[in-house]
């Protein structure tokens, strides 16, 4: 979840990199880190926060234990070096699904780097108006789509296809280093049970009073209740069905009864104070970003559908359709 997450998995990501970095050439690529991380996560206790107070408070208690995290970090380079002769079944986009991982994506369609939500709507409109140049660099005929006629051939085409270069979001150093850790998220490793949680809780917000559930969040209850749980981290779809089991076979009514109990928890707390949120600002660079980019394709946008979204309109440009609102820019060079 965006604003859900194991604390630890920050620390236990660059204690795994710093110590991958440290072997020798040769066998670095013998490791995959996020397995390298799984390992290290499953043996580590759960230190899930949901808010900016309860993250503050977890990553004190995770400096306090570095040691240990250096040490089970070590013991997972021993426990997972990559059998040349095995190819794990990567994860499906359906168990990877949060805005983080989204992002990564959609980054890598558009040829950004450190692709920020708040870059988003520029960077898909460069993309779009790049791909429509290309095409018309070599048609005479421009088509027409229900959404307009295409611009001026050569003019637009040679101001766009010199911009084809990648670019990168550029930000203070705070904010660069708050959406490094907020990017993490996206990396091919799942908590198997995490799922599972957010559909027992939504299951059992309706006998919930309405009045109560404005008390209620999911990510806290889901912070909470993953807190009692033990980490079951996988990284393939083979690891995944084999914790799922596990889990159904040992924890499944213990999992009920904890979301029960985690959400009456977080009810009352929150009768007496309200944290904001983890990346509460970056959130909201996400839903003004996802604005601008619905109001640019006229449709809704979520960033649920976004990765199909940005997949489908830049197929559509590069067959010569403008399937977005132009800006007054790019219309003032089509008029031309």
């Amino acid at each position: 979840m965006e604003s859900c997450r194991n604390v630890l998995l920050e620390f236990v990501y660059r204690e795994a990199n710093a110590q991958i970095q440290n072997l020798g050439i040769g066998i670095r690529h013998k490791y995959n880190i996020d397995e390298v991380i799984a390992f290290a996560l499953n043996r580590l206790p759960a230190m899930f926060a949901s808010t900016d107070a309860s993250w503050q408070i977890k990553r004190q208690e995770c400096l306090a234990i570095h040691a240990d995290i250096t040490k089970i970090t070590r013991q997972a380079l021993l426990g997972v070096r990559r059998d040349p002769l095995r190819e794990p079944q990567p994860l499906e986009d359906v168990e990877l699904a949060n805005a983080p991982y989204v992002l990564l994506n959609v980054q890598n369609s558009l040829g950004w780097q450190n692709l920020m939500w708040c870059d988003l709507p520029k960077a898909l409109e460069d993309a779009l108006e790049n791909a429509i140049a290309k095409y018309n660099s070599g048609n005479l005929s421009p088509r027409v789509s229900k959404y307009g006629a295409l611009g001026s051939r050569q003019i637009n085409s040679q101001m766009y296809l010199g911009k084809s270069h990648n670019k990168i979001s550029v930000a203070p150093e705070s904010k660069q280093k708050e959406y490094d850790i907020y990017m993490i998220e996206s990396r091919q490793l799942v908590h198997v049970l995490e799922r599972l949680v957010i559909r027992m809780a939504q299951t059992r917000a309706k006998s919930f009073p309405q009045s109560d559930l404005r008390f209620i969040r999911l990510e806290d209850v889901v912070a909470q209740t993953l807190n009692q749980l033990p980490p079951l981290y996988a990284t393939s779809a083979k690891g995944i069905a084999h914790l799922r089991h596990y889990a159904q076979m040992n924890i499944g009514s213990e999992v009920a009864i904890l979301v029960h109990e985690s959400m009456l928890a977080v009810r009352n707390a929150s009768y007496q104070k309200i944290d904001p949120l983890m990346f509460s600002k970056i959130r909201y660079e996400r839903e003004q970003a996802l604005i601008k980019v619905s109001n640019l394709l006229n449709q809704d946008v979520k960033w649920q559908n976004l990765r199909e979204v940005v997949t489908d309109s830049l197929d559509l440009a590069r067959s010569g359709k403008v399937c977005w609102v132009r800006s007054p820019q790019h219309e003032g060079i089509k008029k031309s």
